[in-house]
């Protein structure tokens, strides 16, 4: 076992047995919430509408309005989601920017000390809360959690100081309750992850104090369960408290949550809403493998890429048996995966949407597709080819243009947002002000 490895499993350890915090109000330090004037422009992007038949025949090519904000998340990266009043929010970088009407104006929330260039993860949770974390390596190295609470409409804040100690791109899942811990009721749990997946998770009762942990790895150890059977539950909250889809936890519903394999594991594990343990999942039915969310109606929702192909499913009995739609991407394109791809699915709405961030030769581009779920089977509706696909990027430090992964949220009346990169967006950001003239993503809303 190497150092990395040995560290991992020491740190699991660690935060598994932290004691939990006590009753009460989280101990949040009150943010400030500026107005903040990113660079915006409309612009039109190719649509293909996509006819009754799997000919291309009949579909119809148009153009669609989309409103660009630049400067929202980092250098590399925008983490977008949105609340069922229509709120858009992004914590690609230090700061949450959100805005209350489509990207005209924009609010920016801030503690008090200014952050250097961090990169975080947020997302909508029971109650009308939102719940973010971002770390930022150039400021002494800490992390941050934020937190709106509805009751009171109050953004606060708080240090968190528990983490390993390279923690790129947290990752953060809401799993929805009510909970009973440490002898209180609390309406939901949120988990954090950091980049790469170790399977060693911290753990808020509260959205604000990281300090006990979760870890699948040291829960296997002490004889967890196996459970042989996905189940899920219906909640409205499930088409909204969706992560981003590279986040390792997806909520179930019932107070359950679905965690991928981590470091040590090769098995896929299940959250107990009554010990708070993690049991391992071994299915009757086969095996899982690609992107996972569950939508309010308690369907599972299921996304794999395959180079040119996307093959996107949905399960109504707990993926036991599946209904399955292909997608051919337009010629020349094909999909990196990885990082590249994010999905969200909202039953409500009667809508689910991909991003990709795709190859097309030489150069990059980045597609859109929106897909009807109103029935067993999801049916595509559109593409939107956004921006000009002219730029040359890749994830990763070191690389001269960059963006590291993709992101999506689908507003409250069925619109879309989506982040992407072309040779019109950047520069790139620093403390929220360009500090070089190298190109960067923004975030396309649809109008």
């Amino acid at each position: 076992m190497n150092l990395r490895s040995l560290w991992v499993v020491a740190f699991a350890a660690l935060i598994a047995v932290q004691a939990l915090p006590a009753r009460g109000q989280a101990p949040g330090v009150p943010a400030q919430v500026v107005d903040y004037e990113p660079p915006s422009s409309i612009e039109k992007f190719k649509v293909t509408n996509f006819g009754p038949s799997a000919s291309p025949s009949d579909d119809k090519t148009t153009k669609a309005k989309f409103r660009v904000v630049e400067r929202t998340g980092n250098c590399c990266e925008n983490y977008l989601t949105a609340t069922p009043e229509g709120r858009l929010l992004d914590l690609g970088g230090s700061y949450i920017n959100f805005t209350d009407d489509d990207g005209k104006t924009w609010k920016s929330v801030r503690p008090a000390n200014p952050l250097v260039n961090g990169e975080g993860t947020l997302a909508v949770a029971p109650n009308d809360d939102i719940v973010g974390i971002e770390w930022d390596p150039y400021s002494a190295d800490h992390m941050l959690a934020y937190k709106y609470t509805a009751e009171t409409k109050e953004w606060t804040y708080l240090e968190a100081p528990l983490k390993t100690p390279f923690y790129d791109r947290p990752w953060l899942s809401v799993v929805p309750g009510p909970f009973t811990i440490n002898g209180a009721e609390v309406p939901y749990v949120t988990f954090v992850d950091g980049f790469p997946h170790t399977g060693a998770f911290l753990y808020s009762t509260d959205g604000l104090t990281y300090v006990q942990g979760s870890s699948p790895f040291v829960d296997q150890q002490g004889g967890a369960e196996v459970v042989n059977k996905l189940a899920t539950g219906k909640e409205p909250a499930l088409d909204w408290v969706q992560p981003n889809t590279q986040s390792p936890i997806v909520p179930l519903g019932g107070g359950s949550a679905l965690a991928a394999p981590g470091a040590f594991q090769e098995a896929w594990n299940i959250f107990d809403p009554e010990t708070q343990k993690w049991n391992s999942l071994q299915l009757d039915t086969g095996e899982l493998s690609g992107r996972y969310l569950v939508d309010s109606k308690g369907r599972i929702h299921n996304l794999k890429t395959l180079g040119q192909m996307l093959e996107y499913r949905i399960s109504t009995d707990g993926a036991r048996t599946w209904k399955s739609t292909t997608i051919q991407l337009p010629k020349d394109h094909s999909s990196p995966g990885g990082m590249m791809v994010d999905m969200r699915a909202n039953a409500s709405l009667g809508i689910a949407a991909i991003a990709l961030h795709v190859s097309t030769g030489e150069t990059d581009g980045d597609l859109l597709y929106k897909f009807d779920i109103t029935g067993k089977k999801p049916r595509p509706i559109s593409v939107v080819h956004v921006g000009r696909a002219d730029i040359d990027a890749s994830a990763g430090v070191g690389q001269d243009i960059r963006m590291d992964f993709e992101t999506l949220a689908i507003l409250p009346d069925g619109r879309l947002v989506v982040s992407f990169l072309d040779s019109t967006t950047g520069p790139v950001m620093h403390l929220q002000e360009p500090i070089a003239e190298r190109l960067g993503p923004a975030i396309a809303i649809e109008l």
